[in-house]
């Protein structure tokens, strides 16, 4: 169930990423997939980060073209290294959280730009659009973790709270 839900959160994100700058330009630059396979690849065992790497690379590659298994590889290989240091480290924060995403987004795009030299065909983007994106992505990132930690707060103080049944004290009745 857990892999089925990803999938299809998976899927939403790459239809988002697809379609949401049509409806507003500036957000073109967010890489919504590789955020996501980030912030899991943070909690997520190492397994199921190299899936969700290959899985959403897949998914940009088959809804973007181009060379199939580009994106695959360069996510999988970010989630893959994520994972392996977050089992090391502890990084949790909308600001760890919005650096990682801004050096994946970087690193990314290196291995994609390095891809398509070597194979003899122009860089479909420069550097200064890496950095754009990094920082897009980063800035996306920290909204995003701030607010999902915003919600688990919430969440947990709903919960905590005690209902206590007032009741009527007989003083001599």
């Amino acid at each position: 169930m857990t892999a089925l839900l990803s999938m299809l959160v998976l899927l939403g994100l790459g239809l988002l990423q697809i379609f949401l700058p049509q409806v507003w330009s500036g957000l073109g630059r967010v890489d919504w997939l590789l955020m996501y396979v980030v912030l899991q690849s943070l909690r997520s065992s190492f397994r199921r980060s190299i899936l969700l790497g290959a899985g959403a690379g897949l998914i940009q590659d088959s809804l973007a073209g181009g060379i199939i298994g580009l994106h695959a590889f360069a996510k999988t290989a970010i989630a893959a290294t994520i994972a392996m240091f977050s089992s090391l480290f502890v990084l949790r924060g909308p600001l760890s959280g919005a650096m990682i995403t801004g050096l994946a987004v970087i690193i990314e795009g290196l291995i994609v730009m390095a891809w398509q030299l070597s194979l003899g065909r122009p860089a479909p983007f420069g550097l200064g659009d890496v950095s754009l994106g990094a920082a897009a992505t980063s800035a996306a990132t920290m909204l995003v973790v701030y607010t999902g930690r915003k919600w688990q707060q919430r969440e947990l103080i709903k919960h905590r709270r005690v209902r206590v049944d007032v009741g009527v004290t007989g003083d001599g009745e």
